[in-house]
């Protein structure tokens, strides 16, 4: 049996890394009493893969994970005893059977994501939307990644506008393009001549059914 998880995760827990977060979970599981499948070999593990790593610093409203089960459990009663395993800014949200083969890393083709800028005072957002709307309506944008190389991002931004005082991106996510959101964060600072702090919270993660972008939140794996 194996289960679709989705989680999010707030406050302090968004600190950890991507190995912690593996280690987290499996802790949790084991505390749950969940029938958890084990790898074969010299050191076996639990068997769980994640729709695609966080980064540090980063929270969530919607990521996934797969879990396998050695022999079947109610997905109601896994959420419940996960939620009661796990710190409270780390939310199960839902659980349900996949019934594909499929691997959900596999699945991924993009992500969407809400930057919180703190401005320091309201002509700020205006020159943040002014530098969005630059971004959206050209061909080609030049930045530069977090190790400094410059690329085209704007192939990579699917989706790019203000909601409110907030930016939501739509950004490629898959083995063949992905995009990182503090890299566009930057760019329309620099475009916009600001030096500000933001947030980053991944909202949720898509693949492509058919022609058509679907959330995984309604994709039956």
């Amino acid at each position: 049996m194996k289960l679709i998880i989705k989680y999010s995760r707030h406050g302090a827990v968004k600190y950890i890394s991507h190995l912690d977060m593996q280690r987290t979970f499996g802790r949790a599981v084991r505390r749950a009493g969940i029938p958890a499948e084990y790898s074969q070999g010299f050191n076996p593990h639990i068997v769980m893969s994640f729709a695609s790593p966080l980064s540090v610093g980063y929270e969530t409203d919607g990521d996934y994970l797969e879990l396998s089960l050695a022999r079947e459990m109610e997905p109601e009663k896994v959420r419940d005893a996960l939620n009661a395993a796990l710190p409270q800014e780390l939310r199960i949200l839902d659980v349900h059977e996949a019934t594909g083969t499929k691997k959900l890393m596999a699945q991924n083709e993009s992500a969407s994501y809400r930057v919180k800028i703190h401005f320091k005072n309201a002509q700020d957002c205006d020159k943040i939307r002014n530098a969005a709307e630059k971004v959206r309506m050209a061909r080609e944008y030049a930045a530069k990644d977090r190790k400094g190389r410059e690329l085209d991002i704007r192939p990579l931004i699917l989706e790019i506008g203000m909601d409110g005082d907030e930016v939501r991106l739509l950004l490629k996510n898959a083995s063949d393009g992905a995009l990182n959101p503090a890299v566009v964060a930057n760019a329309l600072l620099l475009e916009a001549g600001l030096d500000a702090e933001y947030s980053v919270c991944r909202t949720e993660c898509y693949t492509v059914a058919n022609g058509e972008r679907i959330p995984f939140q309604e994709y039956s794996f």
